[in-house]
């Protein structure tokens, strides 16, 4: 007579080898299927290989019993973990949609605005402000760059963080940008950008 616990073991890997097959059938047989389709029919079969792989060693090793619990254990991991690592990946890809079309709309925004500007706004970037005001003042690069930030509003904390380095080396870069520019502080530095 065969026992419970080896029909419990073959009621859930039977179980999830059902539910990768549909998985796997979804992913092949219905139109517009995305990426992640395959994903979560590819988690589904791994999960079914775990579970019938698994319990036959831990049958031969350590008995039916554990050999069901084992089951047991992959069975509840499959039916919780594949529908939510299916939501996770699909809200990621639209997350990563949903950017790029914003990055797609501001481009092509900022390609309109820069085609209807005339020639002479070119200077009005911040960019271009920054690379005019360096060469005017002989700045190097890296005071360059911490003027860009500067002008972006950001703290002398902020610019070492995102130029990743320390806060005595950004005070050092805006002593010398001050005395090259010939000004006094930070809204003496805003005003002459602006002129």
């Amino acid at each position: 007579m065969v026992s419970w616990w080896t029909v419990m073991t073959l009621l859930i890997v039977g179980a999830l080898g059902v539910a990768a097959c549909a998985a796997v059938g979804k992913t092949c047989f219905v139109r517009n299927v995305d990426s992640i389709s395959y994903r979560v029919a590819a988690l589904w079969l791994v999960c079914f290989l775990v579970a019938l792989v698994g319990a036959l060693m831990v049958k031969d090793a350590f008995g039916v019993e554990l050999a069901a619990l084992c089951a047991v254990g992959v069975g509840i991991c499959a039916v919780v973990m594949c529908p939510l690592a299916g939501r996770r990946w699909r809200s990621r890809a639209m997350a990563n949609a949903l950017a790029y079309v914003r990055l797609q709309q501001k481009a092509e925004t900022s390609a309109t605005s820069s085609a209807d500007s005339s020639s002479d706004d070119w200077g009005t970037m911040p960019e271009a402000v920054c690379a005019r005001l360096a060469r005017t003042y002989d700045l190097t690069r890296r005071e360059e760059d911490v003027l860009m930030l500067l002008m972006d509003g950001k703290t002398f904390t902020e610019v070492a963080d995102e130029l990743v380095v320390s806060l005595n080396t950004v005070k050092s870069h805006v002593r010398h940008i001050y005395a090259k520019m010939g000004v006094k502080g930070k809204l003496d530095l805003l005003e002459k950008v602006r002129e």
